[in-house]
């Protein structure tokens, strides 16, 4: 399950292709068939059994032709299901991510393959025997009507509670069509995985503006021209330039055209570096404190920034000290941000943690930003560097009508 890169195995494909949303595995074609009673078909058998030795101890034409319509009822739910169950195949179209605090939609495919014979009410579910922990139901998928040869979808609604691959495993097609008296269940076997992201809280205005101002990553000219600023140069005119940009002056001066380049300004850079260097047995918690619920929530920290830098349009990156994974360059956009929480969730806080910062050898103009679990290290990071703890979460997070002061804007800076 685990390698020496910090992550788990299973997760890697998850790295290696952050475009794609969704896969259709192969799901075992032929399911196992199981009849549940349930309580008003327990209810319904004991009404049907009474009547019955009703009718033997007093035999009666009207509890006899009772008795045979309630017990005809019963036989005929238990053979109508059956014979409506049995063409049924169903695929499920997992998500290849979701995330915490978020809904995760899980999609079944159905088909009925008889030519006759459709199917009504079915409700499809992950299997309770195998069901995965970190995963809460919040909606069940039901389908009313599957025609003969038809294929329908469903969705089912789930909330996940806690990052890192999710095992599914098996599923179940049931109904109790068509008086509610037996439950007839298709079970199918279809492994798969799904990796959730850590959750994303969405951080106080202006933290990383401040962060960022008048540092090393900060806003800045590009070296380059192309841009709509300040004047960077001259040039000879291209066709397609506009008539505003030409150099007037330099065309009466020597009878050609050239065009004015303007600058074009680059947006801030930060490096985020998490901080698991500290084994979890190691951290200083207070008392009642979960030490494995605040690197959590250092993660669920480092993913906010994340989200946070892209959402303003910076450049970002991601570093973790204590476990070896290599750190992620600075870029920006949908696939490097999908990329880094990948990553995180990718993380295994159980493997042991290595010395080393976790922080690229290049010289890099980013502002950068450490995120730690119980205390503040500021060795691990350029003096310059901006610290936050987990413990700093629920400050940092948005509260109607506040802004962040002043003095919860860092914890350390040497």
């Amino acid at each position: 399950m685990a390698t020496e890169h910090g992550i788990s195995h299973a997760s890697i494909d998850f790295l290696q292709d952050p475009g794609h949303n969704g896969i259709v595995p192969v799901a075992n074609d032929i399911p196992k068939r199981r009849t549940r009673v349930i309580r008003a078909g327990i209810v319904y058998a004991g009404v049907v059994l009474a009547i019955g030795i009703a009718a033997g101890s007093r035999p009666n034409n009207l509890l006899v032709w009772v008795f045979a319509c309630l017990l005809a009822a019963l036989v005929a739910s238990g053979i109508v299901s059956g014979f409506m169950m049995m063409p049924l195949r169903a695929t499920r179209i997992e998500p290849r991510r979701g995330r915490v605090g978020e809904p995760l939609l899980v999609r079944y495919e159905i088909r009925n393959t008889s030519r006759i014979i459709p199917a009504y009410d079915l409700h499809v579910a992950e299997s309770d025997a195998t069901k995965p922990g970190g995963l809460e139901p919040a909606g069940e998928a039901w389908i009313l009507h599957v025609g003969p040869g038809d294929r329908v979808h469903a969705e089912a609604v789930f909330r996940p509670t806690r990052r890192g691959a999710l095992r599914l495993a098996r599923f179940e097609v049931t109904s109790t069509f068509p008086f509610d008296l037996l439950r007839k269940v298709l079970l199918f076997t279809q492994p798969a995985e799904v990796l959730i992201h850590p959750e994303i809280l969405p951080l106080r205005e202006g933290v990383l503006e401040r962060v960022t101002a008048g540092g090393a990553g900060g806003q800045r000219m590009s070296s380059e021209g192309g841009g709509t600023d300040d004047f960077f140069g001259v040039r000879e005119y291209r066709p397609g330039d506009s008539v505003r940009q030409i150099a007037w002056k330099r065309l009466a001066g020597t009878g050609k055209l050239a065009s004015i380049e303007r600058s074009r300004s680059v947006p801030p850079r930060v490096r985020i570096l998490l901080d698991l260097s500290r084994p979890t047995t190691s951290l200083r918690i207070a008392e009642g404190e979960d030490a494995r619920a605040l690197e959590e929530r250092a993660i669920v920290l480092a993913a906010s920034f994340v989200a946070y830098c892209d959402q303003l349009g910076y450049e970002y990156a991601l570093s973790v000290a204590g476990l070896t994974v290599p750190p992620v360059a600075l870029r920006r956009g949908h696939f490097h941000r999908e990329k880094i929480m990948s990553l995180l969730a990718a993380l295994d806080l159980e493997l042991p943690r290595t010395a080393g910062i976790g922080l690229s050898t290049s010289d890099e103009r980013a502002t950068t930003i450490v995120v730690h679990a119980d205390r503040a290290d500021t060795s691990l990071a350029p003096s310059e560097a901006w610290h936050f703890t987990a413990r700093q979460l629920e400050t940092l997070v948005v509260r109607s009508g506040s802004t962040l002061g002043d003095d919860s804007r860092r914890e350390g800076r040497a």
